[in-house]
């Protein structure tokens, strides 16, 4: 019997062999065929490049063969074709900062990475009716720059990522904005499919068609949706929705003094959110993310150039956030609209939160008074400590104008104690690890409380603090972002951070409370090949991209 064990044993290794030898010429085959179909300084297979597509903030592993770097929609459809030739899978990144979801790594390993970073043409940019048409690599800078260039009265709906990340890249991972979920902004998207080829949704199709990015669904079934959180084709332009800029706005930014409170909290942010009265997506924090974000650009303004590892400072930085009212948890939303629609959703906050929740409002005006003000008494401690919390919030307070900031990233380094390299907004180049948990909530202020408990407790079981945003994108649902911070440099922190991160998903899913993104080693905990719905996206990829060469596994069974 073991004689004949060993002898299966043996024939198995035999034939993985085979198919890895059959599988590395196919790859060389392929390499050498896009080398004619880009150039061969844009198909790179060194060691660098290979070692810096491979590094991730989520310390999840993954090999990579090679990185493909097109510069048109005609390189990416022969690329395409190619892959298809030769059976060499790829996966098509915009910016590759999906931090901590697995930035730019595939789903399986040996997967071709194509980096559309080169394909950073705004094709169309329409003021009068609030779009552009942005190809795959632009990013959140370089159009909020054009807008400025143009003195466009119009605003961005910016992520708190940095400047440096892609537009596209974000909305088809369906990443929500400051204003609104980034994914229902897009319109006329300009795919590869995954049988080589090219495809335009909407009107798009059409030849002259004028409303390509003023009705996104066209006519017959609409598309759009196939290319979102899937692995159909590569996606290599789209219309990207602008908002018209207000006459007036203003930030408000409100604060509970205990945590039992939260539960009214959100049910009185939803309810101002029915009536409008917050016409912004309302980012409601607990204190430990408060602390990370402000903390380290506090730290910027009173002691320029110091260490975040030091503990008396990092220390002071907390006690100064508690001074100014942060308490276990702050909501920051925008209230846009006329002068006077403006001063009437003012009256309607301050009548929801009174009582409960400490409210004030920021709007150009004031920020400008105040900083005024702090150049004239600046040789007053207290006014000069007004002045650095000001100077620190500023940015993201750019962020209800549109405007993009680097500043939140300085909160995935504070965790760890670890500083910040100069000029480097990347953690994937850091050992300060990140992972997310995205599961969706109803705006309820009872299912809030019970997901922040059942958070607490998983995280103090292995020995992690809860970092955790609830983002009402609208007056029914929350997104929930949770953080979890560790060092990469631990191997044990890393194999916990995963077990939690796994744990935790897994249960919300349990409880009917679904992530509405994972990470690139998650996908099992979403995508059932036995449910018909992903059945039928089976299906779909069949038809679409019949070799399966793009994205293998990907939101696919």
């Amino acid at each position: 019997m073991w004689g004949a064990i060993g002898w299966f044993g043996w024939t198995l290794g035999c034939v993985s062999l085979y198919f890895d030898r059959m599988n590395a010429s196919r790859l060389e085959s392929a390499l050498d065929a896009w080398r004619a179909d880009l150039e061969p300084a844009r198909v790179r297979t060194d060691q660098e490049t290979l070692t810096a597509c491979m590094q991730n903030a989520g310390a999840v592993e993954r090999n990579i063969p090679a990185v493909l770097f097109p510069k048109s929609t005609e390189e990416v459809r022969k690329l395409v074709l190619t892959a298809n030739r030769f059976q060499a899978p790829v996966h098509p990144i915009s910016g590759g900062k999906n931090w901590g979801l697995g930035s730019r790594l595939p789903v399986r390993d040996g997967t071709v990475v194509v980096d559309l970073g080169g394909m950073n043409r705004i094709r169309e940019f329409d003021v009068r009716h609030r779009y552009a048409v942005v190809e795959a690599g632009v990013t959140q800078r370089e159009l909020y720059e054009r807008i400025l260039g143009e003195r466009a009265p119009l605003l961005l709906n910016v992520t708190g990522a940095p400047g440096d990340t892609s537009l596209v890249g974000n909305a088809l991972e369906r990443g929500v904005g400051y204003f609104a979920s980034r994914a229902d902004g897009l319109s006329g998207l300009e795919v590869v499919l995954g049988n080589g080829q090219v495809i335009r949704t909407g009107f798009g199709h059409f030849a002259g068609s004028r409303l390509t990015h003023l009705c996104r669904h066209g006519v017959g079934p609409s598309l759009d949706g196939l290319f979102v959180e899937s692995c159909f084709g590569i996606v290599t332009a789209a219309g990207f929705d602008l908002i018209a800029a207000p006459e007036a706005h203003a930030v408000m930014i409100s604060k509970i003094a205990r945590p039992e409170l939260l539960g009214d909290f959100i049910d009185a942010l939803a309810a101002l959110r029915r009536c409008g009265a917050l016409n912004s997506v309302v980012h409601v924090g607990n204190r430990e993310r408060t602390e990370i974000i402000l903390a380290p650009l506090l730290l910027e303004q009173l002691h320029p150039g110091a260490d975040g590892s030091d503990p008396a400072l990092r220390r002071q930085m907390k006690e100064r956030l508690a001074a100014e009212g942060f308490g276990p948890w702050s909501a920051v939303g925008a209230l846009m609209g006329s002068r006077a629609q403006v001063r009437e959703a003012k009256a309607r906050v301050r009548a929801a939160l009174k009582g409960f929740a400490k409210t004030i409002f920021l709007d150009d005006g004031t920020v400008a008074l105040a900083k005024r003000l702090g150049r004239a008494l600046n040789f007053i401690p207290w006014v000069r400590g007004r002045e650095a919390m000001l100077a620190a919030v500023e940015p993201l307070y750019g962020l209800a104008r549109g405007i993009p900031t680097d500043a939140a990233m300085k909160s995935v380094y504070w965790p760890v104690g670890e500083t910040q390299q100069a000029g480097d907004q990347n953690p994937d180049h850091s050992h300060s690890g990140l992972l997310f948990c995205v599961p969706m909530l109803p705006a309820d202020g009872a299912a809030a409380r019970d997901a922040v408990a059942r958070v607490e407790s998983t995280y103090a079981r292995y020995g992690f603090t809860p970092y955790i945003t609830l983002n009402m994108v609208e007056d029914r649902f929350i997104e929930t972002v949770i953080n979890l911070a560790f060092d990469r440099n631990d191997p044990e922190r890393v194999k916990a951070a995963h077990a939690c991160n796994d744990e935790l998903t897994a249960a919300f899913v349990r409880d009917g409370l679904i992530p509405y993104r994972v990470g690139v080693q998650s996908m099992g905990q979403v995508v059932d090949p036995a449910d018909p719905f992903w059945q039928t996206v089976g299906e779909l990829k069949k038809a679409l991209d019949p070799n399966g060469i793009i994205a293998p596994g990907r939101y696919c069974p």
